[in-house]
């Protein structure tokens, strides 16, 4: 199976819906087979390839974790292609009843390791990816669990705020108790900073103290040098319901994506 890479942190709204969605279809781009899996109810990611969650017969993450019947077969569950001219691009569409799932294994015995006893499972029908890329909501949810326990590297995203770079470190945390208890080496690879405006002293400082503060020093550890600039263009994109690679070649956040791809393969996460 290829590898399995998770986007998280504790604060919202600081791009890993936006990260997990471009990186995929740069990868697709580069002839990488990719699964990407929504698993945050909000369902942004599925919102952004253009799937219509109000489908009566669509099946969704939701459906790994459902414990009155069988899972489903993952040639029903994965979505084919939804971006025609990324044939390389499959998904696992998002769901608002996530959090009905979440109460319905809190009471399972490994409940946090469902999502991987899925994949090994279907092994066969998985190994077909090179990577697959899961989103999450900003929580240490059982769910969550689930993404943060199958990956080869979780990946944690920051805006230019402290609330965030304290959400990424509560994060650290909390996998830190959650991952001993599990048996799970520390699978945390990455900090990347997004929406970066290099016109604001804010953005600045904040570069500034995260490079030179003692207090720093576990997230400077694995701090991506690539940093994703506030660009409009990238909002753009997730409208038009395509990845940047596709709708502005020669824009800013296109560039900056695809040197973090670069960084990522460089540094052997991807």
């Amino acid at each position: 199976m290829g590898k399995i890479i998770t986007f998280g942190t504790l604060k919202g709204g600081v791009g890993k819906t936006m990260l997990c969605f471009n990186i995929g279809g740069i990868l697709a781009q580069l002839d990488r087979k990719v699964l990407v899996i929504d698993s945050d109810l909000q369902g942004n990611l599925t919102n952004n390839m253009g799937i219509d969650r109000t489908r009566e017969d669509l099946l969704t993450t939701y459906d790994i974790y459902r414990i009155d019947g069988t899972p489903p077969d993952p040639e029903k569950l994965v979505l084919r292609a939804p971006i025609s001219q990324l044939p390389q691009l499959d998904m696992i569409a998002g769901s608002i009843f996530l959090h009905k799932a979440e109460l319905n294994i809190a009471s399972v015995a490994g409940r946090e390791q469902i999502l991987s006893n899925y994949l090994f499972d279907h092994k066969a029908f998985f190994d077909q990816y090179d990577y697959l890329l899961i989103d999450t909501n900003p929580s240490m949810s059982i769910i969550n669990q689930n993404a943060f326990l199958a990956s080869d590297a979780i990946l944690l995203i920051s805006d230019v705020s402290m609330n965030a770079i304290e959400g990424a470190e509560l994060f650290i945390a909390l996998w830190e108790e959650a991952r001993h208890r599990l048996r799970r080496p520390n699978n945390i690879k990455g900090f990347i900073i997004n929406d970066f405006d290099i016109r604001n002293r804010l953005s600045k400082d904040y570069l500034e103290y995260l490079k030179t503060a003692p207090e720093m020093e576990d997230l400077r550890a694995i701090l991506l040098d690539t940093i994703v600039p506030r660009n409009i263009k990238l909002t753009e994109s997730e409208l038009a319901a395509l990845p940047i690679s596709l709708y502005d070649l020669n824009s800013k956040g296109c560039d900056a994506i695809a040197s973090l791809v670069d960084e990522l393969f460089a540094k052997n996460i991807l």
